[in-house]
């Protein structure tokens, strides 16, 4: 390098090179297949946070507060004007809420996906949980008390809540898929893609949900 240019060029890197990406000692939490959508599942990065973007962390933050809006627990009574009543006024309020703040998470992370590839797959798990939680929540919904003793109408009530449950499940598994494969590299992110493998093959109602064939990442199939 001519020596009259060293001096530009090392002004330049140290203008918009900017720092190396700090990296986590230790052995990584390869994050819980089983658990309760949560935050609290997710695997550790190979990254500390402080290597995130803004953007990411900002996302992390909302996801975080997206958890904190806990489903409503059923009526004791569970006949069927009783979980009607509470259906429309509780339940679908409920619903509401948590749609905005996963939304509003989601456009953080979708951005956030764009900047960095390791946010790419962490965004994927995030929007997976966010959208897994509410999934079974709609799916675990008791039936009325007058269907104890009507086996094929308890059937087609159950049918009806999945088919509720589905465009959650659909979301949910997208992202999952695409954080699988994004997170085939870098090699210190594989965990992730076990993780999100595990999520979406312990999705309820697995015949509901078609997963996508190959290829998007999360940015194409989270974007709205």
């Amino acid at each position: 390098m001519p020596r009259r240019l060293a001096p530009i060029v090392l002004v330049l890197c140290a203008a918009g090179c900017g720092p190396g990406l700090q990296y986590r000692d230790g052995p990584l939490n390869p994050g819980r297949v089983e658990c309760e959508p949560s935050m609290q599942c997710l695997p550790d990065p190979d990254i500390q946070q402080a290597s995130m973007t803004r953007r990411m962390r900002f996302g992390w933050t909302l996801a975080e507060e997206s958890f904190l809006v806990p489903p409503p627990p059923a009526p004791d009574d569970q006949s069927s004007n009783s979980l009607g009543a509470w259906s429309e006024q509780v339940l679908s309020p409920w619903i509401q809420r948590k749609t905005h703040t996963i939304e509003s998470a989601r456009r953080e992370l979708d951005r956030a996906a764009e900047e960095m590839h390791r946010q790419r797959i962490m965004g994927g798990a995030i929007v997976g949980l966010m959208y897994e939680d509410v999934a079974r929540v709609l799916t675990s919904i008791p039936p009325p008390s007058e269907l104890d003793d009507e086996p094929e109408i308890r059937r087609v009530y159950r049918n009806v809540l999945r088919s509720q449950a589905r465009p959650y499940l659909e979301q949910a598994r997208q992202a999952y898929r695409a954080c699988a494969q994004n997170a085939i590299r870098p090699r210190s992110m594989r965990h992730w893609s076990r993780f999100c493998r595990g999520r979406r093959d312990q999705l309820p109602g697995a015949d509901l949900a078609e997963g996508l064939e190959s290829g998007e990442t999360v940015v194409e199939i989270i974007a709205d």
